[in-house]
């Protein structure tokens, strides 16, 4: 009896398009080998023909990459589209600005408890005329 394995997810298969390439990775391998011979042509007159190979494998070898590479479903140009948002595009330094309540609460709790001072603004305490030297010892 013949066995077949089944990936986990399914979501990662892709249909295959020439060989064991997918649709992509035929059609940028494809065009880096076209343009690394191109360039390879076009250089060897100039730089010799064993320059000229560095040539045609600074050409040929990024491009096939970007069609080859994958990690977690995302491609080579959509990881250095966001690299470009996050360092260039968008502010680095985001402002996150709230107001502290516990502040708020403590300097609520000292004027009622520790000087008494009641909403309507009169000073109800014997130490309301060393509100400031208090203030100073409660910080």
């Amino acid at each position: 009896m013949g066995q077949v394995r089944v990936p986990r997810d399914i979501k990662k298969v892709k249909p295959k398009f020439l060989g064991p390439l997918n649709q992509r990775q035929t059609y940028t391998m494809v065009l880096g080998i076209g343009l690394g011979v191109l360039g390879y042509y076009m250089s060897k007159p100039y730089i010799g023909a064993s320059n000229a190979m560095f040539v045609l494998m600074g050409i040929m070898l990024p491009i096939a990459f970007c069609g080859l590479f994958e990690k977690d479903n995302r491609y080579v140009e959509d990881m250095v589209r966001d690299f470009i948002n996050v360092k260039f595009v968008r502010p680095g330094v985001r402002v996150f600005k709230t107001e502290n309540m516990y502040r708020y609460m403590k300097e609520k709790i000292y004027d009622k408890e520790v000087l008494g001072i009641v909403d309507d603004g009169k000073i109800t305490s014997e130490l309301g005329n060393k509100k400031g030297f208090l203030k100073k010892l409660w910080k």
